[in-house]
């Protein structure tokens, strides 16, 4: 089951990195990646697929929010039912 990730960010050096890594670092796998917005400000939308039964999205959720930089997360978790 996969989750999307909205993530406002101040587009800076390395913010892209910072992101993704703490995604892939917290146990998520990276399923898609875009990117919108024009400096300084950017959204960037994730598809994560949590690679074991233990990993929490909020958690990466609250996580995120700390990064400097980040200025909003939004989750939109995966509608039941929904093939993927």
């Amino acid at each position: 089951m996969s989750d999307r990730l909205a993530i406002g960010f101040r587009q800076e050096e390395g913010a892209v990195g910072r992101i993704i890594g703490l995604v892939e670092r917290r146990g998520f796998e990276l399923l898609g990646i875009a990117m919108t917005g024009e400096p300084p400000a950017a959204l960037l939308t994730l598809d994560v697929r949590p690679r074991d039964g233990g990993r929490r999205l909020d958690v990466l959720d609250l996580q995120l929010r700390r990064l400097d930089g980040v200025s909003q997360v939004s989750v939109f978790p995966h509608a039941s039912g929904a093939s993927q």
